[in-house]
């Protein structure tokens, strides 16, 4: 269970962890018991409290086996209770990785401990890689580009002009579900001949891609192969330009290797 082994990694950032679902007591205990969990699991039998929240599943109706279940999802709560992030998505069966949510709450992920490729050019250095080294069906985990601009250079970040933006775009496995590319803030650059101001990236910058592999029993076929691997590929775009030049537009292709990791049902 993902939480468990992460736990440490969790408690590392000053986070507590607990886990409230709609299943009984007894049920929570023995789940508890039998996976060795450290972390509290409370018990909303009746989902009194996942109503109360607008959380319960509308898909689900009453009589069915899972009704009760809340949409999946995470709060991150600050030390006076208050909700400060939340993360969910629509499927009960799909989540957030916890590596996923540490990343867009700002933890500088170490690419180099995570099957990292180094890209370089005359204009960039970026590293290229996944926050999970293995995911599920049902994940929603994020790649990552840390990007570094060299000495007098800017590239373009989104915003009210018409020069080209650094771009991710994912071309591969086609049953992926990507999502927006997820941009820090930007600077703005004044080019005083023409006196223009433009939305740039001039000091090292992040660009998240999050990823969602959907629950189907073919892709979970697939993450049950021995020793078998997702492959994602895509392409890095963009164009940098100096106080004097506007050098072409490069395409870096970028590709990823996660394992696989089988559902426990």
């Amino acid at each position: 269970m993902e939480l468990q082994s992460r736990h440490a990694d969790i408690t590392a950032q000053g986070l507590g962890l607990a886990v409230i679902t709609y299943d009984s007591v007894d049920t929570l205990k023995g789940f508890s018991d039998s996976r060795g969990l450290d972390f509290p699991t409370l018990s909303d039998e009746g989902s009194a409290v996942i109503q109360e929240y607008g959380l319960l599943n509308q898909e689900m109706s009453p009589g069915v086996r899972f009704y009760g279940v809340p949409y999946p999802g995470t709060f991150i709560l600050d030390t006076e209770g208050r909700v400060r992030e939340r993360f969910f998505e629509q499927a009960y069966q799909e989540r957030f990785t916890v590596s996923s949510i540490l990343v867009a709450l700002g933890d500088a992920a170490n690419g180099t401990d995570r099957n990292a490729t180094r890209l370089t050019t005359d204009h960039l250095d970026a590293l290229a890689y996944p926050t999970d080294r293995t995911v599920a069906p049902g994940n929603r985990f994020s790649l990552v580009v840390d990007v570094t601009p060299k000495e007098g250079m800017h590239l373009y970040a989104p915003g009210g002009h018409t020069y080209q933006v650094i771009r991710l775009q994912l071309n591969a496995p086609d049953f992926i579900r990507a999502h927006e590319v997820r941009y820090p803030a930007s600077e703005i650059y004044h080019y005083k001949p023409l006196d223009e101001r433009v939305e740039v990236f001039q000091e090292p910058f992040q660009l998240v891609q999050e990823v969602t592999i959907p629950m189907t029993p073919e892709i979970a076929a697939l993450a049950a192969e021995p020793d078998a691997t997702l492959t994602v590929e895509g392409v890095l775009t963009y164009q940098a330009c100096d106080d004097a030049i506007c050098y072409t537009p490069v395409e870096l292709p970028v590709r990823w290797t996660l394992g696989w990791r089988p559902l426990v049902r």
